[in-house]
């Protein structure tokens, strides 16, 4: 009986293991200030707050899922709405970059 448990235990820290959670980088180019940064996507709103110029912030997200990301915030006086685009799912890295001009990039790959 005690084998049966020790291999349930280990079967779940494998699957735990699997499922990482993905890590999402923003990263601003641009010579302003990016303020009440927000991204989302699939079953996830992450507020992220001010990004400095050429300043980068990472944090990570738990989607429901396979997902696409959308990043919004203000930056001189206007209101950025990148839309979704990308996918992603548990393993990967994504790449959200704000250009110059303020439009946004996404990119992933699997960790």
């Amino acid at each position: 009986m005690h084998i049966s448990r020790f291999i349930i235990l280990m079967l779940s820290l494998m699957f735990v293991g699997c499922s990482r959670a993905p890590v999402v980088t923003i990263e601003n180019h641009s010579a302003v200030t990016l303020s009440n940064v927000v991204v989302s996507g699939s079953g996830f709103t992450r507020p992220v707050g001010s990004i400095a110029p050429r300043g980068e912030r990472s944090l990570s997200v738990h989607p429901n899922g396979e997902s696409g990301l959308r990043v919004k915030f203000d930056a001189e006086g206007h209101h950025i709405d990148s839309g979704e685009q990308g996918y992603f799912e548990s393993g990967y890295h994504v790449d959200a970059t704000i250009s110059t001009n303020l439009g946004v990039s996404v990119t992933s790959d699997l960790k």
